[in-house]
């Protein structure tokens, strides 16, 4: 038996959050008044995964959302890690993602909105169908 990517029937949405602007850090944090860098607050099983990056004030010529990365625990369990690839997202459209299932079996996943944006919405939907 495929993967079979396309069929809705396997796919569940897992996490939803709209991000805005964020003014209540200090001036001097690097991330003041931009939504800055999230790591979803969930672990995710499936290699594979969709991200829906929408937002209410952006520009019709706007593409991009930001990037993703995937982050897992090393180290007997205790020390969280990136893997050091950037995984872009597309705004309006959704994003497949993937990712080695060898390397861990869960997962969170960090997420960078780009600079100018004043809210982003962020839906992620896993993959619950068979592997194999």
């Amino acid at each position: 038996m495929a993967l079979s990517l396309g069929d809705t029937a396997n796919w569940e949405s897992f996490y939803v959050k709209q991000y805005a602007r964020n003014y209540s850090l200090p001036a001097s944090d690097p991330d003041y008044a931009m939504i800055g860098e999230q790591v979803l607050p969930v672990l995710l099983t499936s290699p594979y995964i969709v991200v829906a990056a929408t937002t209410a004030t952006g520009k019709p010529n706007w593409k991009q959302a930001g990037y993703c990365k995937q982050k897992i625990r090393t180290v007997d369990g205790s020390v969280d890690t990136f893997i050091n690839q950037r995984l872009l997202v597309s705004l309006n459209q959704p994003t497949l993602l993937s990712f080695d299932p060898e390397l861990a079996s869960s997962y969170a996943l960090w997420f960078r909105p780009f600079n100018w944006f004043n809210d982003i919405t962020i839906e992620v939907y896993q993959y619950i169908g068979s592997l194999t």
